[in-house]
Order: structure tokens, then sequence, then C-alpha cells
């Protein structure tokens, strides 16, 4: 006997793939489906973030897979959370019998709130999720009671239980992906062909104020380098992958690991163009190894710098004063590897000045690509638990997508930041420098992705411009005495540990 399972990304569309990047494989369930097909259930991955399908074309087929179980989530997370809900109770009114479980960061640190708000969810899955889905899905497929499942909060009739934590994958080799479940032809990124996402290691030694990833995962924890390289041949050889990105955190933070991992892929040549996330201070460490990770295959590296004032850089507890952020650009672009650049907008009180000198900045800085984003008070770090409840003046958590202002800044309106925000991208991206790189920069892989990229960010911020005209509704500040709707203000047991 085994489950008829569903796993389900709901239709959110983000702009940023709508318009750009396209849809990217929703790796945390496929994560999911490798275990539950190992362990004899009957597994659909359904990415209606790709399909795109209204609500009638998506319970169509959900009823004609006949599934005992529905899990869903999203990377989006919270901007996404509102949408899984409604999705939630579709599915729960037109299949009653249904069981429907829901899991990923916001619903982690956000359980019982969760199941208070809408009783479609049967069960939150807390953490990450492998062991406890195959645990869970063999729990309702014997009739037992969920009392033992560890990791989960759930509902015993009208009542909410939380039960003990799940102790950490210690061997992440053990629970392969279900790559066979995706859809492969939607998924590609750069114009450089089919891609795919993967991860190596799970949590960060750091433990910046604004992100909460380190706090998800726990400890940091990595594949067998010998795995990771066998799951990225699979990608290559059975399903046509050229490019691949890395979910880690912080890639590079075990630097024998990496270089093991380097070494490999330079042996195997896989023909693979990899986008890897690190911290300036570990591109830095690692400056002489750069030659080895083009080698390799890396293409890009996603550097969160976040803020170019040291004191700022100090405060958020991150690693990289101005100068170990310029080195690293540097050395990235002497090996032909291009550098992203995060910064956060929010950081610091903004006002027309702070915004000048932070241009100036970025100037000296000289990074191939510049991502401006805005603080995002989730409730599970500590810039969202030192936030003051007045100042959010976005309510709409379908909003809280980094690439939106949540939180007032006293010397600027919502426009004024939005419009120099945008003027800042625009006066970096297309002044002479960054456009004789498209021809001359790099090598002819480099110059491909610099072209796409460019035309994303076009295509991107030309509908964030229409967003904010027609569809973004502030509130005044001080409207929101409590999040209600936007935090969790049950206790501290709904936390993933």
């Amino acid at each position: 006997m085994s489950q008829r399972i569903i796993l389900l990304t709901p239709r959110r569309r983000f702009i940023a793939n709508r318009f750009g990047l396209g849809y990217q494989l929703p790796l945390g369930l496929v994560f999911l489906g490798g275990p539950l097909v190992d362990a004899g259930h009957v597994v659909r991955l359904i990415d209606n973030d790709l399909y795109g399908w209204e609500t009638p074309r998506l319970l169509a087929e959900v009823t004609r897979f006949r599934p005992d179980i529905v899990f869903l989530g999203h990377t989006g997370s919270t901007a996404a959370h509102p949408v899984c809900m409604a999705t939630a109770r579709a599915l729960k009114h037109a299949l009653p019998h249904l069981r429907i479980g829901y899991g990923g960061v916001y619903p982690s640190y956000a359980a019982e709130g969760v199941m208070r708000d809408c009783h479609a969810i049967d069960v939150v899955v807390r953490g990450e999720g492998e062991a406890t889905a195959k645990d869970l899905a063999w729990t309702w497929e014997q009739g037992r009671s969920l009392a033992e499942v560890e990791g989960i909060t759930w509902r015993d009739g009208e009542a909410i239980r939380t039960n003990r934590s799940r102790p950490l994958i210690r061997n992440l080799d053990a629970y392969r992906p279900g790559w066979e479940l995706a859809d492969w032809p939607g998924y590609t990124l750069f114009g450089l062909g089919r891609s795919a996402g993967m991860q190596f290691s799970r949590g960060c030694p750091l433990t910046c104020t604004y992100c909460g990833q380190w706090g998800f995962w726990r400890r940091y924890r990595h594949r067998s380098p010998a795995d990771f390289v066998t799951q990225l041949r699979i990608l290559v050889e059975r399903y046509g992958v050229r490019i691949v990105w890395l979910a880690d955190e912080n890639f590079a933070a075990d630097r024998a690991a990496t270089v093991e991992i380097l070494e490999r892929l330079a042996a195997a040549d896989l023909g693979l163009s990899l986008n890897v996330n690190m911290t300036a201070a570990g591109v830095v460490r690692d400056s002489e190894l750069l030659p080895l990770y083009k080698a390799a295959g890396v293409d890009y590296v996603v550097m969160g710098v976040e803020a170019l004032d040291d004191a700022v850089v100090e405060a958020v507890r991150k690693d990289n004063p101005f100068a170990i952020s310029q080195a690293a650009v540097r050395a990235l672009r002497r090996n032909r590897i291009i550098s992203l650049v995060n910064l956060i907008y929010g950081l610091e009180e903004e006002t027309g000045a702070t915004l000048l000198a932070r241009l100036h900045q970025i100037f000296a800085l000289d990074p191939d690509i510049l991502n401006a984003v805005y603080l995002t008070p989730h409730h599970w770090t500590a810039a969202g638990r030192a936030i003051d409840p007045r100042d959010v003046i976005q309510p709409d958590l379908g909003k809280w997508t980094y690439r939106n202002q949540i939180l007032a800044t006293t010397q600027l309106a919502p426009w004024q930041l939005f419009a120099l925000v945008k003027l800042t991208e625009a006066l970096y991206h297309l002044r002479p420098r960054a456009l004789l790189r498209l021809v001359w920069g790099g090598d002819r892989r480099v110059r491909r992705i610099l072209r796409s990229s460019l035309a994303v960010g076009v295509r991107v911020v030309a509908a964030e411009v229409a967003e904010f005209l027609f569809a973004t509704r502030f509130v005044p500040r001080g409207n929101l005495d409590q999040l209600s709707g936007l935090v969790d203000t049950s206790p501290v047991r709904s936390h993933p540990t």
C-alpha cells in the first residue's frame, strides 16, 4: 500500500520570473520527492508557478490524480504565503478528505498562526522536510496518530498540537533529489539552456541580523563532495542541464570541501555554467583558487555585500568591510567570473544624501551587476524583531519580496525612495564602462550572461515601475500598532528548532 502524493508550488508568478529570469526549479519540493518515491509512494510534482493555471484547471489536474496528500511549498516563502493559503482553501473545499501539509521558512516560524488562520491546513512541516514528509506519509498511510511525528504542528480535532522538533539530517547524501519529477523543458536561464537548482550545504556560519537562513537550518552541514558532483553529473547526462544555480547560503564556507568539489568538477569537465553564493570575504580568502573555480564552471558569484559603510556592515554582523568587497569584485573580474552584488536599502535611515553617497561608493566598488533590495523585517530575524511595528507601511505580505519597500523612512516618501533606487540602478548599469563590458568583458560565456542579465533587468524594472504606479498601496506610518497577520504571535515552540 502506498500514498498518492502531489507536491505543489502554487501560482505566485513573481515579477522577476514573469518578465525576466523565467521560472526556476522548485528545489525544496524536488528534495521531498526523491525520498517519497523511494519509500514506494506515487508522486507527482505540479509547479503551478511554471504553468500558471487558474484555480479550475489546477483543481481538475489535482482531482484527476486522486491524491491522498498534497504538500504545499514555495521558494517565495513570506511573499507567497497568501497564495499558498488561498490554494489550500480551494483544494480543501473541492476535496474535503484531502490531507494538506505546508512547509517552508515562513510556515516553520509561524506554524501555530498558520494553523489558526487556515483550517484547510492539516499539518505544518517545520524546518527541513525530507525525513518529516516521509514519516508523515507513512503515519497517515498506517492510520496512526500524528502525536509521534517529529517536526510538525498539526490539527487534532479543534486543538493545535506542536510536536518536538526533529533532529537535523546529518547525512544529506542519504536523501536523493527527485529529479525525475521535474518538467524539465520549462526551466531555462540566461539563454544558456536548461537550468536546475542544487544545494551542497545547509546553513551558514555567519549570523547576519537581517537573515533567518542560518537559524532555519540551525547548523552548517553539507553533502559529500562526491555525492554533490554525482548529482550534477545526473543533471547533465540524464536531463540535459547546462546551468546550475546553487541554493547554498554560503557555498565556500568549508574551504577543504570546496577545493575537493572544484577539483572533481574540473576533472569531470561537465560543461556546466555554475552560479554560486559566496561572501566577499570568502572570495578574497580563495583568491588564489579562482582559476580553479573558473575551470570547474563557476561563471557567476552572488555576493551579499548588503552595505558599503563599514559601520553598518559591522552592525549587521557581516564580514566584508568595503575594502574586502572591492578586492573580491576585482579578483573575480581578473578571473572572468561575474560579480553580482546585493545591496540593502533600509539598513540605515535613507535620505537623498545617503543615496547619493552610496551611488558614488557603488561606482568605486564596480561590480558587474547591482541588485538593489529593501530591508524586509521578517519576524524571525534580529532585524525584524528590532523594528517598530509602526514603521511598517506595506501590510500586504505578497509585496514582501525584497524588491518592494516595507518600512517607512522619515526623510523620503515611498515614491521618492523608489524613484531614487531605480535611478541608481539605471545610472549604474547604463554607464559607458558597463556597456563596454557587454562587448569586451570576460569571455564569450560571460558576455552572453551579462547581456542576458541587462535585458532581464530592463524588463523587470519596467514591470516594477508599472506595479508601483498601479498595484502598490502603502498605509501611513503608525497605522500598524502590531504586525497582525505579518508575524506569528504564538509561543517560541513554533520555531523550527
